[in-house]
């Protein structure tokens, strides 16, 4: 343990690093790619001037080769958010590592017959930040880049939280986020399979969690879950008229008791999305999904 919170770097037999600590900022919006290219583009922008622009030097070509971003990759990226129906984007920090900076996005082509047999399916953006990020420049600092994020975006639902950032349909990760996990339930399991099927469920509860509609008002609005959520280091802040963030405390949690992470995971319960396809064996998944709750 160095600082305030777990590092670790997970590896195969061979030596192929599958798996590091991080924070991730995931936003979820169903809505078709056409609709979000241009604040999905802005979102970039902010988060790359947060982070540094250099922090993202590389991206996944169509042959799932990562390869250097020269002005003609620039080009090709900004022409899928902007003018494509659908793309599946991915930046990286390094060529030949598992990246503490990372953006991820999947933008899907809702309504085509494709996605009409599966309605749920949404959406995502993730942008990754290392953890020494958050121990270095703060709390304070990821929220402010967080809620930018999320005043930028559509957004059905929202979550800023520590996280296992690995390779994960790669079979040998999940034997390593197993040893964790349950050790440390403040990190969340980020896996894109999650987009198939989400829909308008939160996927948990989290440090800083945000909601839109119609899930906020599922939830009962703001006034519903300043009334549900009492603890001290909770708070309820509306962004927009149809945005709203819920903050568990000053910093994440790691491990501990972790009391008002069971407390809105409470009032999420009746609404929580049930991982279809898990990275870990369907039971241990089960009993992580319900770690605040039982």
């Amino acid at each position: 343990m160095n600082g305030r919170y777990l590092h670790f770097k997970g590896h195969t037999p061979a030596g192929l690093h599958i798996l590091r600590d991080g924070l991730v900022m995931n936003f979820f919006i169903q809505r078709s790619h056409r609709e979000i290219g241009d604040s999905i583009a802005r979102a970039l922008e902010i988060y790359r001037r947060s982070a540094g622009a250099e922090k993202l030097g590389f991206y996944t070509g169509e042959e799932g080769y990562i390869l250097p971003i020269d002005p003609w990759a620039s080009t090709y990226i900004q022409q899928q958010l902007i003018d494509w129906d659908g793309c599946v984007i991915q930046l990286w920090e390094h060529d030949d590592q598992w990246s503490g900076y990372r953006f991820d996005y999947r933008g899907r082509m809702l309504g085509t017959e494709t996605y009409t047999r599966s309605p749920d399916a949404v959406s995502c953006a993730s942008f990754w930040l290392p953890t020494e990020y958050l121990e270095e420049q703060g709390p304070a600092r990821v929220k402010e880049l967080a809620v930018a994020l999320a005043r930028e975006l559509p957004l059905t639902s929202g979550y800023a939280s520590l996280a296992f950032n690995g390779m994960m349909d790669t079979f040998r990760v999940g034997p390593l986020i197993h040893d964790l996990c349950f050790r440390y339930p403040g990190l969340d399991i980020v896996d894109d399979n999650v987009t198939y099927d989400l829909g308008t469920r939160p996927k948990g509860a989290y440090w800083l969690n945000f909601y839109g509609q119609p899930l906020l008002d599922k939830l009962g609005g703001v006034a519903g879950l300043r009334e549900r959520l009492t603890l001290p280091g909770i708070s309820v802040e509306q962004l927009q008229p149809d945005k709203v963030l819920v903050q568990l405390g000053e910093w994440p949690e790691a491990d501990g008791e972790m009391r008002p992470y069971r407390q809105l995971a409470r009032v999420l319960e009746p609404h929580l999305y049930q991982e279809a396809r898990p990275v870990l064996p369907a039971e241990v998944m089960r009993r992580w999904e319900r770690r605040f709750l039982d």
